[in-house]
């Protein structure tokens, strides 16, 4: 019985179940369909849910995550699965034995099936949560794709075949192509960008286009910026050291288009070489650059020439007749592709025989055999081709005043069209400007002009511009010169008559005749000078012969008084005196036919009286004329025409219209009924009248009230911006209700800020905000309500809200934030959160709250959980925001994907950044990805960044950490938190206790930051290492930069784990670290301390420039001997105030006589190093070819500074049997130092002497020699002990300042057979050397002599001897410079 009872189980498992469950499918047929259909339409909703999110963000050029793309991949498989299923049920359906039974065979089948796959699409379904569905791809240029008019002709395939072919050459580094201007050279290189790119040859391919675009002054520095911006660099300071860094350890390409002459490549950070290629475009070849290999770019052939015309001209020569035309046309653009697109383009809407029969009879005079001349007569054809009444001038305006790369501001351009009254049609200021930018438009679409800059700049291709300039000469006889030209005499007085056109753009020029010229045809004179400080004066009586001139522009000239016959132009329009030094100009007011009036940027103190005649006058700019002090009374208000004033640096304003003014009053501003554009700066709001911006026509402004307000320095207003600063309620008017109403850029200070604030959101009137900034208000609680928002908000600043609880408060409309890139939260003490809803908890889409200090104790942290969508944040600054104790939630730090700058100050309560509270995930390494910059400054409360298995900062590339007392490990992981084993002691300085107490890391495994470039942490006691002994991998390896300041507890720098990833280091800063005692630990944690224990490790820094080391007074060494023999890139090495220093540390496993040689060192400084005896404890060799500088100060156990090797053997074997032999600091060969030009020596106790006298002799660049407070220097250079002849004469011949000071046992300068010559020498400094007899000791009573010096000598007091010389003579038999 026992046994049937343990056996029936398990045949019940194998029989009975299987058949009860096959049965189940056909008993539950209908409901596994039913059941199938159900989890099918739930699976549709949430794939066409998906769908609409992944369109979406692939319209905003965002990538979509591969696991999402196979998420809808396997949803598709199984609803076509599902749909067979269903598609088979009607045939299932169909009853067998002649419609008697069902058919079981196919519903069990069905039925089986549905269950299946309803149970697979309810479990894919459940997996639809993914918390990023996109990403944003890296950016690429725009010329990585090519344009829709490229085409790719065979003779430029080639040529880019062959360009790729020379970089695969290791040395072909630097390479050139040249051409005539409009060839295609940039249209080439463009495509050796992709090809490049494609190919995937470099890390990686950088174009600049256009360098020469840049003015000559900045242009390298602009270039730099280019570089570092395509490299996605973000450099402060000097750049040329950042790019080399950024790229030397990389494959690199570097394209410079366009360069105008030769340049300084490694002025811009750049070097050819191996692994940093160059391609350089110009309109001549490469004299001076040595290419390696240049390529030529000639025109196109006839076919291709032909196969371009006919891309841009379109279908309209498919017909024949025009076609045989049209090919003929063609050949006279000679094969130069911009007249081809040039020609081509004007041509493309002309689809009669007769026009294109008439273009090219007009065509017939290009047949010249100079190639320019054809360019310059085809796109004279296009010229020809625009609107005669205002494109045309237009076109030739742009041409004749162009500056550096071929460009000028649109607001430059709009005064001159004005004057020149170029613009038809126009009635308004404001209409003029709207015309000028379609006719730019139209100029741009005909190939004329190249594209308009963001910052209101017109470019022009340069053949294009010097066509315009040849046109205006010769049909209107203009005389244009540009930067780099030179007038070297004034045209004939016949030239002169016909003249319509003088430009003189930043060229130079001979000085103005004094006869004044006779222009009676003149309408534009244009004179830029080069530099304000040049002599160049404009005659009094210069202008009386232009009676017809309409626009004169002088710029950056000093005009004490205006020239007297300024006052006969009475056609003037225009008048721009910018940059200008001015006087009196009162004589304008004599021009009352004037319109524009520009003095921007110029030194003027008073607008007078006289301007106040000026009543047609429609634009006056004083922009940046900072020191503008005085308006007259009653001038604005008598420009009764004026319709654009800028004049936002003037701040003395006056109240009222009392007759006792003695300066301008904001009330005449309502007198101009005219007015659209105005840029202001009143500096107290008390001095509004009532409703001053009530009857506003104000089109675009910047409006500036209150003492606080920097005004922007901006060109032309492109955005309308609004600072406020009200201390009533009145001043808060209708007229700044209505400003409110189209401002863009608004900012607030003061207690009417609250005000302000309210108006707008129960208004509606911030909906075309894109800026916000609001400061210094004790009454604001909440900056934005339930009902309204700010939808196109993309920077939000708050300064100074001390009651300031949430930036939000209430339930928020959709999400608000969609487009805010800038977040700055700066003193706000009370702020506990982002958004709340009523007063302390935020809305929920995750059902989560807000936790608040005074509900449950709990944390407060900045953003919660599904709080507010910021998707396109880029910066987030939080200072002194005391109130918070975390910043973000896990979730929320999850999505902030485009965050790149992060910083993070002076919040006293703040404990973690990320608060992973009510969170388990073991990886949590998908957050951050994008950013770049992380600062965390002084953080008295924070112990960690947060806690978490492992995070990545894969594009982080600066780290600052300051003053954070309680931060220990960065990531804080508590399954492997470290604990004690050991009795823990405050007293660390005994080895004893180091060895049981197990250290605190800064950065560990469950970090990672491959890209990081910059390390600066400061103030940090709680470390007692920066790295743990095991590290991620890749982490750090392009660490470029250090910095370690006052972190008193660390006991070195580098520990073992971050061996083979300092080949990037570049510089080295380590100030006031106590404890420290090794830069670089050569074995354990501890094994530094016994170096019994120390076994041979390998640092390499092969890139090291710079290293500074001061106050930590423990430090026995700076580099182990391994990392000394390597660091060929050292320039500077500085070691201060490190009294246990000895410099290197001898390692096990190196050669017998070590060779140290610092090839590009120049500056060496050693100050205060009371125990540093020797360079390197043992037998070496040392060379410093570069060095110039060398400063040694308070090293009082350093007695020889330097001895050659051999002869220092022979005394040490002597030594062997006799006194010990006592080691100089360096061990040399030959020559020490060649370039030394600087030597300061400094309290040096242990000093007898100084040279002998063949060092002396070697130091032929010797410039600069200190020495001072050497108790027992006897002489500088001592008699010499050798048999050998002096030749003293060429003794110090370069030496220029000697200063002798406080050396009391200093008998003689040197002694010396011969004559020393001081031919250089221009300072002798000589004080308290009281027993300096005889300067030169001389036993053949030869004389010294010294040309320039200045004698300064003085008595002393003290005798101090023992025997040591710095120099030893003996040791350097052979020396010579």
């Amino acid at each position: 019985m026992e046994i049937l009872t343990a056996i029936i189980p398990t045949i019940i498992e194998y029989t009975v179940k299987p058949v009860s469950r096959q049965v189940g499918y056909i008993i539950h047929n209908k409901s596994n369909l039913e059941n199938l259909r159900s989890q099918l339409k739930k699976l549709n909703l949430t794939k066409e849910r998906r769908e609409q999110t992944v369109k979406e963000d692939e319209r905003k050029g965002k990538r979509i995550h591969t696991d999402i793309q196979d998420w809808q991949k396997v949803a598709d498989e199984m609803i076509e699965e599902a749909n067979t299923i269903f598609e088979k049920e009607g045939r299932a359906n169909t009853k067998c034995f002649r419609g008697v039974c069902p058919n079981l065979i196919s519903n069990h089948q069905l039925s089986r099936k549905s269950a299946k796959l309803a149970r697979k699409i309810e479990l894919h379904h459940d997996q639809k949560e993914f918390p990023i569905v996109s990403y944003n791809a890296p950016l690429e240029e725009i010329c990585a794709t090519p344009s829709q008019n490229y085409m790719a002709f065979e003779s430029r395939i080639s040529m880019v075949k062959e360009i790729m072919k020379e970089f695969k050459k290791p040395d072909s580094n630097l390479i050139g192509v040249y051409g005539l201007g409009g060839v295609g050279k940039s249209t080439l290189v463009k495509e050796v960008y992709r090809q490049a790119t494609k190919e995937e040859l470099f890390d990686d391919v950088v174009i600049v286009l256009d360098a020469k675009q840049f003015p000559e002054l900045e242009r390298n520095e602009r270039i730099q910026q280019k570089i570092a911006e395509k490299l996605g660099m973000e450099v402060q300071g000097s750049m040329d050291v950042h790019i080399w860094n950024r790229i030397k350890d990389k494959k690199s390409l570097i394209i410079l288009d366009d360069v105008w002459e030769a340049i300084d490549l490694e002025v811009l950070g750049l070097r050819p070489m191996a692994t940093c290629k160059i391609l350089l475009t110009s309109r001549n070849r490469f004299s001076e650059m040595r290419t390696q290999k240049d390529f030529r770019l000639d025109v196109l052939g006839e076919k291709e020439s032909w196969v371009l015309f006919e891309k841009m001209v379109g279908d309209v020569v498919k017909d024949g007749p025009i076609k045989k035309v049209a090919t003929q046309v063609a050949k006279k653009c000679g094969g130069l592709p911009v007249l081809v697109v040039a020609v081509a383009s004007a041509l493309r809407s002309c689809s009669t025989l007769e026009v294109w029969n008439d273009a090219l009879r007009r065509f017939k005079s290009f047949d010249k055999e100079d190639l320019k001349d054809k360019a310059y007569l085809a796109i004279e054809w296009s010229y020809n081709q625009l609107d005669a009444k205002e494109l045309k001038p237009l076109f030739l305006l742009c041409g004749i005043t162009a500056g550096v790369g071929c460009s000028i501001f649109l607001s430059d351009l709009l005064k001159y069209a004005m004057g020149l009254n170029l613009v038809k049609n126009v009635d308004t200021v404001e209409d003029a400007r709207n015309a000028l930018h379609s006719l730019a438009e139209k100029l741009k679409y005909s190939c004329l002009l190249l594209d308009i800059d963001d910052d209101g700049r017109v470019r022009m291709h340069e053949l294009v511009r010097d066509v315009a300039v040849w046109i205006a000469f010769k049909d209107n006889h203009a005389i244009a010169k540009a930067y780099g030209d030179e007038l070297k005499e004034w045209p004939d007085r016949n030239s002169l008559k016909k003249c319509t056109a003088i430009s003189l753009n930043s060229c130079k020029i001979p000085r103005f005749p004094e006869e004044p010229w006779v222009c009676p045809e003149l309408r534009l004179f244009y004179l830029l000078n080069h530099n304000i400080d040049d002599s160049l004066e404009i005659p009094g009586n210069y202008f009386e012969g232009m009676k017809e001139l309409k626009v004169l522009d002088v710029t950056r000239l000093r005009i004490p008084s205006l020239p007297p016959s300024l006052q006969s132009l009475t056609n003037l329009q225009t008048l721009c005196l910018d940059q200008c030094v001015l006087g009196d100009i009162a004589l304008v007011g004599q021009l009352t036919n004037l319109k524009i009036l520009s003095l921007m940027k110029s030194q003027v103190k008073e607008l007078p009286k006289e301007i106040g005649q000026l009543t047609r006058l429609q634009l006056l700019d004083l922009t940046r004329c900072s020191q503008l002090v005085r308006i007259s009374p009653g001038v604005i208000s008598s420009l009764t025409s004026l319709e654009d004033l800028r004049i936002g640096s003037f701040k003395k304003w006056e109240g009222g219209l009392n007759d006792g003014r003695s300066n301008a009053s904001v009330s005449e501003l309502k007198q101009l009924h005219q007015l659209t554009a105005l840029d202001i700066h009143i500096p107290d709001a008390k001095l509004l009248p009532a409703s001053m911006f009530s009857d506003t026509k104000l089109e675009r402004y910047t409006v500036l009230i209150g003492d606080c307000w920097l005004f922007p320095y901006i060109y032309e207003t492109s955005s309308n911006m609004l600072k406020l600063k009200l201390t009533t309620n009145s001043q808060f008017d209708q007229g700044i209700k209505s400003l409110l109403k189209r401002c863009e850029d608004l900012d607030l200070d003061g207690m009417e800020a609250a005000n302000v604030i309210s108006y707008i959101l129960a208004s509606d009137s911030g909906k075309q905000l894109k800026n916000l900034h609001v400061q210094n208000n004790d009454a604001v609680t909440a900056v934005i309500n339930s009902s309204h928002a700010f939808p196109n908000l993309e920077s939000l600043s708050l300064y100074n809200l001390v009651n300031l609880e949430t930036v939000c408060c209430g339930q928020l409309i959709a999400q608000p934030f969609q487009k805010l890139r800038s977040l700055t939260l700066w003193n706000l003490p009370k702020l506990i959160g982002f958004s709340s809803k009523g007063s302390r908890s935020v809305v929920t889409t995750e059902a989560e709250e807000i936790i608040s200090e005074n509900e449950i104790g709990g944390p407060t942290k900045l953003f919660m959980d599904g709080e507010v969508l910021i998707p396109n944040l880029t910066r987030l600054i939080l200072h002194q925001c005391d109130g918070l104790r975390f910043l973000f939630s896990y979730s929320m730090a999850r999505r902030l994907e485009q965050l790149k700058h992060l910083e993070i100050s002076t919040c006293q309560m703040m404990e973690e950044i990320v608060s992973t509270s009510g969170y388990n995930q073991e990886h949590r390494d998908n957050m951050f990805c994008n950013l770049k910059s992380l600062n965390l400054q002084h953080l008295p409360s924070l112990t960690r960044f947060y806690s978490g298995s492992y995070i990545e900062f894969s594009l982080l590339e600066t780290l600052h950490i300051e003053d954070c007392p309680r931060l220990g490990t960065f990531i804080f992981d508590r399954k492997s938190e470290i604990t004690s084993i050991g009795k823990e002691n405050d007293d660390r300085n005994s080895k004893e206790n180091l060895e049981t107490v197990i250290p605190r890391f800064l950065f560990d495994e469950k970090v990672g930051f491959p890209s990081l470039e910059r390390l600066i942490i400061y103030d940090l006691p709680a470390p007692m290492t920066v790295w743990h002994n095991q590290l991620a991998q890749d982490s750090f390896c392009r660490l470029k930069e250090v910095n370690v300041y006052r972190c008193h507890n660390l006991i070195n720098i580098f520990a073992q784990s971050m061996m083979g990833r300092l080949n990037a280091l570049y510089r080295l800063e380590i100030w006031q670290c106590q404890l420290l005692q090794v830069v670089f630990e050569l074995g354990g944690v501890f094994e530094a301390y016994d170096t019994s224990t120390t076994q041979l490790k390998t640092f390499e820094c092969p890139n090291l420039d710079f290293v500074e080391i001061d106050a930590c007074e423990r430090l026995i060494n700076i580099f182990s001997a391994s990392v000394a023999k390597g660091l060929e890139q050292l320039t500077k090495l500085s070691v201060e105030n490190c009294g246990s220093m000895e410099i290197n540390v001898k390692e096990k496993g190196l050669e017998a006589t070590p060779k140290f040689v610092f090839p590009k060192v120049t500056v060496v400084k050693f100050e205060n190093l009371p125990q540093l005896r020797m360079f390197y404890p043992g037998m070496h060799v040392s060379e410093w070819p570069l060095l110039k500088e060398l400063e040694m100060t308070a090293c009082d156990n350093v007695e020889i500074f330097a001895s050659e090797i051999s002869r220092f053997q022979k005394k040490l074997e002597l030594g062997l049997q006799c006194t010990p032999i006592k080691y100089p600091l360096f061990l040399v060969e030959k020559v020490l130092m060649p370039n030394l030009t600087s030597l300061v020596v400094r309290g040096c106790s242990g000093l007898r002497f100084l040279f002998s006298s063949s060092m002396a002799r070697s130091l032929v660049q010797l410039k600069n020699l200190t020495i001072s407070r050497c108790q027992i220097m006897e002489e500088i250079v001592p008699t010499n002990e050798s048999n050998e002849e002096d030749t003293d004469h060429n003794m110090f011949s370069q030496l220029q300042d000697l200063k002798l000071l406080y050396l009391p046992n200093l008998t003689r300068f040197c002694s010396a057979r011969r004559s020393i010559n001081f031919h250089s020498l221009e300072v002798l400094h000589v004080e308290d050397c009281s027993k300096l007899e005889t300067f030169i000791f001389d036993p053949m009573n030869t004389n010294i002599t010294i040309n320039k010096a200045t004698e300064e000598i003085r008595d002393s007091m003290e005798n101090i001897g023992t025997d040591a010389f710095l120099f030893d003579e003996k040791d350097f038999p052979a020396w010579r410079a």
